[in-house]
């Protein structure tokens, strides 16, 4: 709410403005975003080693090997990763699998000559019944994608070509996992194990084997952890994953309501210039119990973020910034409203 001096009746009177109800949050950006572990788009310039995490995580990511940045064959953005398929992968820490977890990719296999190349691993363990490695094969299942899981395989119904981008994903709900080609299902697996943090590969694995690594191109890479995001057949991506959980554009308007029913990590876009003051107000009524994730460059009083509302509760948070969003100060302005 926006307050006017009105000079008119001899006094200070305070009358509201009113306000705007602003686009809901939850239909920009990535409602689960706060789950994401490690997002690599591959953009960036052509040559480059540097691959960046683009979830709110910031993971660093090893390269090894001759991987790189390649801009000419892409499926979103301005580039992918590409592997040689010798010796090229990614690493990096991978968090504790406990429960659901969802790995996908776009993948763009080129001619194969190892008998067992790895896509991707998203866990990787000398043991077998540790292993969750997709790969695309020349030799067991020839120019099919398979998914090690543990000691059994998932193997695509169909070959596949070299050339041509695929979207592959691979699922965990409860104990089953699932394998997806462009959206359909390749069939399951039963794997409940709950396996530690260690270090996971992409593009290969010289943990394995070196004979295991893959040639061809990775695109938009993307670890959820704790959320199967597909139980069922779905549409394939049809953009580039987002960088943001679900957003407060404020130039739609100064309130915000959001009934968040998962982990939340909420962005704000579009502030007015520096110099400009806003305040704005968003209520807060989760439908279950959940985490919030506010934008780092908001500063709370005491220093300490207050905690999500209870599942059910309402909460109402205020937040105001002249900086043009450089820094906003947050006030928890409400608490458990009936």
């Amino acid at each position: 709410m926006s307050l006017v001096l009105d000079y008119t009746g001899g006094v200070f009177a305070a009358k509201p403005t009113g306000g705007s109800l602003g686009t809901d949050p939850s239909t920009i950006g990535d409602a689960n975003f706060a789950d994401v572990s490690l997002l690599l788009h591959g953009d960036g310039t052509s040559g480059s080693t540097t691959i960046t995490d683009s979830s709110s995580n910031s993971t660093s990511v090893t390269v090894v090997g001759n991987t790189q940045i390649d801009t000419t064959v892409k499926k979103f953005g301005t580039g992918s990763i590409e592997f040689d398929g010798t010796g090229d992968e990614l690493t990096y820490t991978a968090p504790v699998l406990s429960g659901d977890f969802t790995y996908e990719a776009w993948v763009y296999p080129e001619s194969q000559v190892q008998a067992f190349p790895i896509c991707f691993a998203p866990v990787s363990d000398a043991t077998v019944a540790n292993r969750v490695a997709l790969s695309y094969d020349t030799s067991t299942y020839v120019d099919k994608f398979s998914c090690r899981v543990g000691s059994n395989f998932i193997v695509a119904s169909s070959t596949s070509s070299t050339g041509q981008w695929y979207h592959l994903a691979i699922v965990r709900s409860g104990s089953t996992v699932s394998m997806y080609i462009d959206g359909v299902s390749q069939g399951t697996q039963t794997f409940s194990t709950s396996i530690s943090s260690r270090t996971a590969y992409i593009g290969g694995s010289s943990l394995i084997g070196s004979n295991t690594h893959f040639a061809g191109f990775i695109d938009d890479f993307r670890f959820t952890n704790g959320l199967a995001r597909y139980t069922s057949t779905f549409t394939a991506p049809t953009a580039a994953f987002s960088n943001t959980g679900p957003t407060l554009d404020l130039s739609s308007g100064n309130t915000f309501v959001h009934a968040p029913s998962a982990n939340v990590a909420y962005a704000f876009s579009n502030p007015p210039a520096s110099g400009t003051a806003i305040d704005f107000t968003l209520k807060v009524t989760p439908s279950a119990t959940v985490t919030i994730t506010w934008p780092s460059s908001v500063k709370w009083a005491g220093g300490t973020a207050p905690s999500a509302p209870a599942s059910g509760e309402t909460d109402a948070f205020t937040f105001y910034s002249t900086d043009g969003g450089s820094t906003y100060y947050g006030f928890h302005a409400g608490d458990a409203y009936s």
